[in-house]
């Protein structure tokens, strides 16, 4: 599986952000992190991006939102939300606008890998494995 291409990580909180991204490190991922969804929208990783893990509850737009916005803009990615705060409506509404996985905190670190793995095979079905 090549791991070339970032994750890219999406959450207000800096703790967060900084454990998930030094977890992916450790499995061998190239990470990128973003503290709102308007900051990776006007990067130029939205369209290199592998997997998008993003945080249900941001402030200005929500991680669903951003979701959205990038199918919206035509740069659909596998997306994996994360929420300290589960409700069933988001998670059948996140679900049914094509996210990935809503893993709800605390997860475990295999949940979380499984997700990026699927992801990763998703967004990369057509290449050859390396």
């Amino acid at each position: 599986m090549a791991k070339n291409n970032p994750i890219s990580i999406v959450d207000d909180d800096e703790s967060v952000r900084e454990a998930m991204a030094g977890l992916m490190k450790s499995h061998g991922y190239h990470v990128e992190t973003f503290d709102s969804g308007p900051s990776f929208l006007s990067s130029d990783h939205r369209s290199r991006t592998d997997c998008l893990i993003a945080d249900v509850q941001m402030p200005g737009m929500t991680g669903l939102e951003l979701h959205c916005q990038l199918i919206a803009d035509g740069h659909p990615i596998p997306t994996i939300l994360i929420t300290a705060h589960p409700d069933d409506r988001v998670r059948a509404r996140a679900m049914k606008a094509g996210v990935l996985c809503y893993l709800a905190k605390p997860f475990s670190e295999d949940d979380l890998l499984g997700c990026i793995r699927t992801a990763i095979e998703r967004r990369g079905a057509g290449r050859e494995p390396t």
